[in-house]
């Protein structure tokens, strides 16, 4: 069985439970608080559902009682004045983190904490405040760290008081990301899937070598075998009880077949690099069995 370790709905997503059936397993992230909503309320065999909140949505959510005004002053970072006060404009009154998990938090339907994680390069969209499909051009303004890292702690801890495995995303923040995973999360055993990893492969080292069985790599086709020689090198220096197969794409706007060629063209890579040696597709879904349980 093809297996997706970490894929999406989109912000829109209006798909009933038939549209979403496929052949293969699937873990479905959450990034915010309104794909959760029609995560949640999805019934499909094959659908791990997965909670979390993404950086690019961390702005979102304050772990203070203040105004909106206050909220975003302290959260974001800017040079123009004029630009942050047209981004106020656009962005939503801020959820309260806790109050949010409080309310929409179910253990028995959650199988995985995520999507969540740390991005240094991310910038607000302009007409939106906040990723959205055709939220217009990027603005100069961004989430702060220490705020990402804040929200990013919160679902750490949930993961620990939960027993759940947690999906993370990491763009140009490597070190700081294992830091964060190497005070929360490694000294409970808490199972971490590195998705679409970017980090050099001598930062990959460190995670394996301290952190070994409980990390998983969840390889994508669009960058990590974007060049197939790095992909395949990639593969060789990971521990093969590590690895996984996604998409990262939102599966209510593509195609089963078109999802299945993706992952179907990911093993073949894998199986390349590994020269033949294993049977690549029972190996991800084995792994994938271990990452969840």
């Amino acid at each position: 069985m093809l297996v997706d370790a970490h894929c999406h709905l989109s912000y829109h997503c209006s798909a009933t439970d038939e549209q979403l059936r496929s052949s293969h397993l699937r873990c479905v992230m959450s990034t915010n608080h309104n794909d959760w909503q029609a995560l949640k309320k999805i019934k499909v065999d094959g659908v791990k559902k997965s909670f979390g909140i993404h950086p690019w949505y961390s702005h979102l959510f304050t772990l203070e009682h203040v105004d909106k005004r206050s909220h975003y002053e302290q959260v974001l970072e800017w040079k123009d004045q004029d630009d942050f006060n047209a981004i106020v404009e656009v962005l939503p009154d801020p959820m309260h983190l806790d109050t949010y998990i409080a309310k929409e938090y179910d253990s028995q339907s959650v199988t995985v904490i995520g999507e969540i994680g740390l991005d240094k390069l991310f910038r607000l969209p302009k007409n939106t405040g906040f990723y959205i499909e055709g939220g217009g051009p990027l603005s100069r303004i961004r989430v702060k760290m220490s705020h990402q890292v804040a929200v990013f702690t919160r679902f750490c801890q949930l993961a620990r008081q939960c027993g759940k495995p947690v999906s993370v995303h990491g763009v140009k923040c490597h070190g700081l990301l294992y830091d964060v995973c190497r005070q929360e999360l490694m000294p409970h055993d808490v199972k971490i899937c590195l998705h679409s990893v970017t980090a050099s492969l001598d930062t990959l080292q460190i995670w394996i070598k301290e952190y070994g069985r409980s990390t998983f790599f969840s390889l994508s086709k669009w960058i990590n075998f974007k060049d197939s020689d790095e992909g395949k090198n990639l593969v060789k220096m990971l521990p093969l009880k590590c690895i996984l197969t996604e998409t990262d794409f939102p599966i209510d706007k593509c195609h089963n077949s078109e999802l299945a060629d993706q992952l179907d063209c990911i093993c073949d890579q894998i199986d390349s690099a590994l020269d033949n040696t294993v049977d690549v597709r029972q190996l991800v879904y084995t792994n994938f069995c271990r990452f969840i349980e």
